[in-house]
């Protein structure tokens, strides 16, 4: 992040989501919360891309606690979840070894009008 701030590329949803994923992808899911919290310092709107990125970082990093917290705050915020967003909490769950946490979710995806395609 400090990096962009020295070569001037601009901070919008579509930079944080990007970072986010990078996060995600290289398994720093500290720092994904850290750069989704800062979107929200910043004034800078959190998508669903941004909080699936997140919620897949921690998938990755093996906290479905804190998966399921920012999923909580995604919706709190008025964010809709999207399949993507379920199946990454999902995901999260089962590697965490809350099976019962999982099907829980797959209720709530089936009641939010998705099919169960995971």
């Amino acid at each position: 992040r400090e990096q962009m701030e020295r070569e001037g590329i601009q901070k919008n949803e579509v930079t944080f989501s990007s970072a986010i994923s990078a996060c995600e992808k290289s398994g720093n899911w500290q720092m994904a919360i850290k750069l989704l919290e800062r979107m929200h310092r910043e004034g800078i709107q959190r998508t669903a891309i941004a909080y699936n990125a997140a919620i897949s970082a921690c998938e990755k990093g093996l906290n479905p606690s804190k998966a399921l917290e920012i999923f909580e705050r995604m919706k709190k915020e008025g964010v809709r979840p999207t399949v993507i967003t379920y199946s990454a909490l999902i995901s999260a769950c089962e590697k965490g070894q809350q099976w019962k946490l999982a099907l829980e979710v797959l209720d709530e995806m089936k009641l939010a009008g998705f099919g169960a395609n995971v």
